[in-house]
């Protein structure tokens, strides 16, 4: 299994196990509705998230153009079923809307901050000015002379 299937399956069993507390609080606090519309939003995301794991295994091996077509595709598909599956529970009114979109956004979220927090990690230099010294940084400064 490649990096970024184990990676993408780590946060999405993370993420459904969070989903799963918080709808268990919705629960006792709401309704079986709230609940089940909350994690319905959720794994929803998920699948759309782990289908950017989908994608990224579409662009090994391919050119640059290839892989521009395959992301912009993959984007707008993910976009209409974003839709679709918030877009038809909402309006036949099957389950209350802000939980499931609570819910989708949700992992939007932790998944940015889940990436964030793994990059900052990973740094190894603060800042791209520092790697320059000595002549190098000299060459970056303005010239003066003939």
């Amino acid at each position: 299994m490649s990096d970024h299937w184990r990676l993408a399956l780590r946060y999405a069993v993370w993420i459904l196990a969070a989903a799963v507390v918080i709808s268990g609080l919705l629960l006792v606090f709401y309704d079986t509705g709230h609940a089940w519309s909350f994690f319905y939003g959720a794994g929803m995301a998920v699948v759309s998230f782990v289908s950017t794991a989908v994608t990224i295994s579409l662009f090994a091996g391919r050119s640059v153009a290839a892989g521009l077509v395959i992301g912009a595709g993959s984007f707008v598909v993910r976009l209409a079923f974003a839709a679709a599956v918030l877009g038809i529970p909402a309006y036949l009114g099957l389950w209350p809307v802000v939980p499931m979109l609570a819910g989708f956004a949700g992992v939007y979220v932790a998944e940015n901050v889940a990436a964030a927090v793994k990059v900052a990690r990973t740094r190894s230099q603060p800042s791209a000015e520092r790697e320059l010294t000595g002549s190098a940084r000299e060459g970056t400064g303005r010239r003066v002379g003939p």
